[in-house]
């Protein structure tokens, strides 16, 4: 993780809100957490992503969420993580809510549909060249 891209968010801070500033250090690499030297708060690195608050590895949920793109159902994917379907499910959600949330961050100020970024997308995989797939 780039630390230097990382800032403080506590509103009381005199660092709040600055980048490279130096002041956002490791507090634990274990438990992937994160202070600020300035006003001592620490906070997680998965904060306002889908690991937040999940005790699985970032590996496991990504290969349970690539089983399920594979078109495997919940069941399947629950076999072949070793988890339960109810887990699964929440990664699922997880990954669907932030997808959703990077998309609407990317697409704002295009004024076009869904449907026709899907067709972008598949118009640029059409006529990609062999090297760039």
């Amino acid at each position: 993780m780039e630390l230097t891209r990382q800032w403080c968010d506590n509103l009381h801070c005199p660092a709040y809100g600055q980048m490279e500033q130096g002041n956002v250090r490791v507090f634990s690499h274990v438990e992937r957490r994160l202070y600020c030297i300035c006003c001592g708060r620490t906070w997680s690195m998965d904060k306002g992503t889908a690991y937040e608050g999940l005790r699985s590895s970032h590996a496991t949920v990504c290969r349970a969420l690539a089983h399920l793109s594979e078109r495997n159902s919940l069941r399947a994917t629950a076999r072949l993580t070793h988890h339960s379907v109810n887990t699964v499910l929440d990664w699922l959600e997880r990954g669907g809510r932030q997808a959703a949330e990077l998309s609407e961050h990317l697409i704002q100020g295009l004024h076009i549909s869904y449907a026709q970024v899907d067709e972008l997308w598949t118009f640029v995989k059409k006529t990609a060249t062999p090297l760039t797939r």
